[in-house]
C-alpha cells in the first residue's frame, strides 16, 4: 500500500496495540481459538514485547505489540503518535487500519522487535537503501520527529543518522514504560538505567554511556545506586514471572 516492499514475506500478521487493551484483545483471541505460542525466551531476562498466537486452522500468526522496544516515552504516549497517523487501507473486501507510511518505515528499520537475537539479522541497510529512494525529504523528517517525541533516539541513532540528522539527546526509559516492561509501580532511576541496557542494541548503549545518564554524581549518589542494587536486581529478574500473572 506504502510502495515499501520488505525483503521477504512475514509468517506473520503484526498488530500495534493500545496498552490498555492488549490482555482484552487476547482474551478475546484465546476465546475464538487462538493460543499463545511465543518462542522460548531462553536467557532472556525481560518479558518478550510481543505476544504471538496461532490458531490451527490459520496458516499465518499474528504478533501483538503493546510496547515497542527501545521507544522510551509512555507507551500510551506512542501508541496515540502511531494511531494519529494510522491509515485505513482495502484488503480482500475489509477495510483495515494500518500503520502509516512513516510509522511503517520506522518499524521495518527497527532491529530490536524481538529483542537482541533479531539484531543478528537486520535487514537495516535494505530498508534505508530503500527508503532513500522512496521517502521524500519531508517524510524523512517527520520520521526522525517522531522517533525523538516516541523516545527513541538511542533505538533508532543509525536510522537518524542515515537520514542526515544529528542523533538526538539520550534520555532514560520514562516511568511509564518503565512500569510496563517491569511491571512495577514505583521504578527507580537505576532501574530505568538497567532496563535500557537490556533493551537497546550497541549503538544505543554506546549513546547511554556516553550520556552519562542516570549515573552518580556524588558520594551520596554512589551510596543510593549501592544500597539500590538489590531492589533493581528483584525488579528485573521477576519481570517475566509478574507479567506472566496479569496476563492469567
Amino acid at each position: 500500500v506504502h510502495g515499501l516492499i520488505a525483503p521477504r514475506v512475514s509468517q506473520f500478521a503484526s498488530i500495534v496495540v493500545d496498552p490498555a487493551s492488549i490482555r482484552d484483545l487476547r482474551a478475546a483471541l484465546l476465546g475464538l481459538g487462538w493460543h499463545d505460542a511465543n518462542p522460548r525466551a531462553g536467557l532472556r531476562l525481560l518479558p518478550s514485547a510481543r505476544l504471538v498466537m496461532r490458531r490451527p486452522d490459520e496458516p499465518a500468526g499474528i504478533i501483538l505489540y503493546s510496547v515497542i522496544p527501545g521507544f522510551f516515552a509512555d507507551p500510551e504516549a506512542v501508541f496515540d503518535l502511531v494511531w494519529e497517523r494510522h491509515k485505513e487501507v482495502p484488503l480482500r473486501g475489509h477495510i483495515v487500519r494500518a500503520l502509516g507510511r512513516v510509522n511503517s518505515a520506522i518499524l521495518a528499520s527497527h532491529d530490536g522487535l524481538d529483542g537482541r537475537a533479531s539484531r543478528a539479522r537486520s535487514n537495516f541497510d535494505y530498508f534505508v537503501q530503500q527508503f532513500s529512494r522512496l521517502l521524500s525529504a519531508e517524510d524523512r523528517a517527520t520520521a526522525v520527529h517522531l522517533i525523538r517525541k516516541m523516545g527513541g533516539c538511542a533505538e533508532m541513532n543509525r536510522l537518524i543518522v542515515a537520514f542526515g540528522e544529528k542523533p538526538c539527546e539520550f534520555t532514560l526509559p520514562s516511568v511509564g514504560y518503565a512500569q510496563w516492561r517491569l511491571s512495577i509501580s514505583e521504578p527507580t532511576e537505576q532501574m530505568r538505567r538497567a532496563l535500557a541496557l537490556l533493551e537497546l542494541g550497541t549503538d544505543g548503549r554506546k549513546l547511554l554511556y556516553e550520556s552519562k545518564s542516570g549515573r552518580p554524581h556524588s558520594l551520596r549518589d554512589v551510596a543510593l545506586s549501592i544500597t539500590g542494587l538489590p531492589k533493581t536486581a528483584i525488579a528485573i529478574f521477576g519481570s517475566r514471572r509478574r507479567w506472566a500473572q496479569t496476563l492469567v
